[in-house]
Order: structure tokens, then C-alpha cells, then sequence
């Protein structure tokens, strides 16, 4: 998804004046996709999975406790505390069979998944980021907070562990 130079300058000057927005909201400010946003952020703050590795990301994600799920659009922010349950795939949906967290994703919509550390007002936070095939969000899911609102340490080193491995493994496969 290329856009243009000038566009791309005015999302960066209102990450720079915003570091901890919403990016939906950029996103509706400077009417592009989520995906767009994702790829005008800061050096090192998001890395970007194809969608293909949906149930590999998904059960990675089952194994780090306690995380907030969250579906965000323009009527609504709906999140859920738990542990993602290890899903199964199908009839085209990745099922999970949990409480609270929940429900079928359409796997074949996952047009790609970005690992994301930045600032969100002023916490930092961690969080894997699904899009659809239109660069759209799907879903997020954040690390957890223990009761003073820190983020749980050993889900910083799964996550970072995660994503780079993830991140090791495409390249190698880009390459060959």
C-alpha cells in the first residue's frame, strides 16, 4: 500500500506532535488504513508479518498469560482481559473456546499482523496488531499490566522474543 510522500508527511508530523495517539484515530485524520499508519511509524516501534502466519502468531499469543484483547472501531472500543485460548482452525475461522476472551476470526482476512511498541497517551505498550486484506484493524492484542498498571516483565521478553524470531524467520524466507 504506497501512498503519497505528502501524506506520509503529514501522518509522520502528526505522530511527532501526538507520539501517544490513538492511530485510529490518525488514521481517520488523514483518511488512510490502519496498514498505512502502521508503516509511518517510527524506526523500530512496529515490525510487519504477512497475514499467513495468523495461527502462528495466534498460538505465540496463547502462551503469555494474562493480555487485553481489544476491537476498535468508529462506535466502539471493546476490550477483554484474559488468556487467549489456543484456537483451531475451521470452516475458514480460527475458533476460540474461551472465557472471556472468545469467539471466530476470519483467517483468510488477515492480510498481515504488526508487532508494535510505542507510547499510547503516556504508557508504553506492546501489542500485536491484526489488519485485514483493506489494511484495516481487525483486532489488537496488548501485554498485560500487573496491579500498579506496569507491564508484566516476562511478557515484554515473550513478546520481543516473538517478534524476533518471527521477524528472523521472514527474512530468510524473503531471501531465498
Amino acid at each position: 500500500m504506497n501512498i503519497e510522500d505528502s501524506i506520509r508527511v503529514g501522518i509522520r508530523r502528526s505522530l511527532d506532535d501526538e507520539p501517544g495517539a490513538v492511530l485510529e484515530h490518525i488514521a481517520a485524520q488523514h483518511d488512510v488504513s490502519g496498514a498505512e499508519v502502521i508503516a509511518s511509524l517510527p524506526e523500530g516501534q512496529a515490525m510487519t508479518l504477512a497475514g499467513d502466519r495468523f495461527e502462528e502468531v495466534m498460538l505465540e499469543i496463547a502462551e503469555w498469560g494474562n493480555v487485553t484483547f481489544l476491537v476498535h472501531n468508529e462506535d466502539l472500543v471493546l476490550e477483554a482481559r484474559g488468556t487467549v485460548p489456543k484456537g483451531s482452525t475451521a470452516h475458514g475461522y480460527y475458533n476460540l473456546h474461551g472465557r472471556p476472551i472468545g469467539g471466530h476470526l476470519r483467517v483468510a482476512n488477515c492480510g498481515s499482523i504488526s508487532f508494535v511498541s510505542r507510547k499510547l497517551f503516556d504508557n508504553d505498550t506492546h501489542s500485536v496488531q491484526f489488519l485485514n486484506k483493506d489494511g484495516g484493524w481487525m483486532f489488537k492484542i496488548y501485554l498485560g499490566r500487573d496491579e500498579e498498571r506496569n507491564l508484566i516483565p516476562e511478557q515484554i521478553e515473550k513478546f520481543t522474543e516473538t517478534r524476533n524470531r518471527l521477524a528472523t524467520a521472514s527474512s530468510v524466507k524473503q531471501g531465498e
